[in-house]
């Protein structure tokens, strides 16, 4: 039955219009706030217990954070051949995005755990890493997409050949995926890693891709949804062949993250993600994404699951997540202008000193 319904989602994703510049920065934007109200759906479905439409979002999440990394990679590549000394503090200014929002949001949850009686002692931190724990519930795709952009960095920095950087690249993460394997890190922290790699491929590739995709587009969605439709039942080919190893499944799930991203792409590719409600949760996703788990933790110890109460803590942590994703993008954005506005003024003092 599953097969049947993604070929007749393939039939109709081929009868819409192409959007030919279907990764531009707004339409991407976009998408990573459907993204986001996806994870959030994801997470709730552990918590939602009546009905089945959170149900049929608890094996999402990692197909969800594959399609994250794949943008991730993608956007690397394309502002740095767009931009003029790209790599140029990138560490400093582009993982400020990054880490101001997470120091922020994790100060928050630190909070909360103290209020809650949780002894923070350097035991609990250095546990933090033993257990492959993160402050921040579900918050192991900050860690991971910080040491990716890091990756980026050395290697396109190092090797002037791109698609040398990019295979590197490729070495990196296996090499991550074998350490968080023997560190026995949960099965998330590495089962959608090599989405990244995609990203970075096709955008070095773009054009010739969607030259293909243009005269094969339907040809080729086939083949990736009979490819997704098998992928998918990854878990009872290990059965059938009694591979039981992690690092088996590790490759079976990543192979199986990157044909779902390939199918996903081209689903972008009918469809335009930029309308303005996806684009207010695009510029808020990252803080959306790390911020929704401390309320899920906060109301769900006051809900006994009910069709009602389902609703109305589904409602609440929904609305309430978006309300504090944008105050906290927000008051970080008002703090990073005045600190760019203050080294303006000072930039200036120093020129004009310097000329008296």
């Amino acid at each position: 039955m599953d097969i049947f319904i993604l070929l007749i989602i393939s039939i109709l994703l081929y009868l819409l219009p192409e959007n030919n510049d279907y990764l531009n920065v707004k339409s991407t934007s976009g998408l990573k706030g459907f993204l986001a109200l996806g994870i959030v759906f994801h997470h709730l479905s552990k918590y939602v217990t009546t009905g089945v439409e959170f149900s049929n979002f608890s094996y999402m999440g990692t197909y969800i954070v594959s399609v994250f990394f794949f943008l991730s990679g993608y956007g690397l590549y394309v502002q740095n051949n767009q931009k003029e000394n790209y790599l140029d503090n990138f560490l400093t200014k582009r993982l400020s995005r990054i880490l101001k929002p997470f120091i922020v949001i994790s100060a928050i949850y630190l909070i909360y755990y103290y209020l809650n009686g949780q002894e923070l002692t350097i035991s609990f931190f250095i546990n933090l890493f033993k257990k492959g724990d993160t402050l921040i519930l579900n918050g192991w795709f900050v860690n991971v997409i910080v040491l990716m952009y890091i990756s980026f960095y050395l290697t396109f920095r190092i090797f002037r050949n791109q698609t040398m950087a990019i295979i590197v690249n490729l070495l990196l993460i296996v090499v991550y995926i074998i350490f968080a394997i023997r560190l026995e890190y949960g099965f998330w922290w590495y089962n959608s890693s090599l989405p990244f790699i995609l990203g970075l491929i096709w955008a070095k590739n773009k054009k010739c891709i969607d030259s293909v995709l243009s005269k094969y587009y339907f040809s080729v969605l086939v083949i990736i949804t009979g490819a997704l439709f098998i992928s998918h039942k990854f878990g009872f080919i290990h059965w059938k062949l009694h591979l039981f190893d992690s690092y088996s499944y590790a490759f079976s799930s990543n192979i199986d993250n990157l044909i779902f991203t390939l199918f996903f792409v081209l689903i972008v590719k009918k469809i335009d993600f930029s309308n303005k409600y996806l684009l207010f949760l695009g510029r808020i996703s990252f803080e959306l994404y790390m911020i929704h788990g401390l309320v899920l933790i906060a109301f769900g110890k006051y809900f006994v699951t009910s069709r009602l109460n389902d609703v109305v803590f589904s409602t609440l942590v929904l609305m309430i997540s978006i309300f504090l994703a944008w105050i906290i993008h927000t008051i970080i954005n008002k703090i990073s202008i005045m600190d760019q506005l203050r080294s303006l003024k000072f930039s200036k003092r120093r020129y004009h000193n310097k000329n008296d």
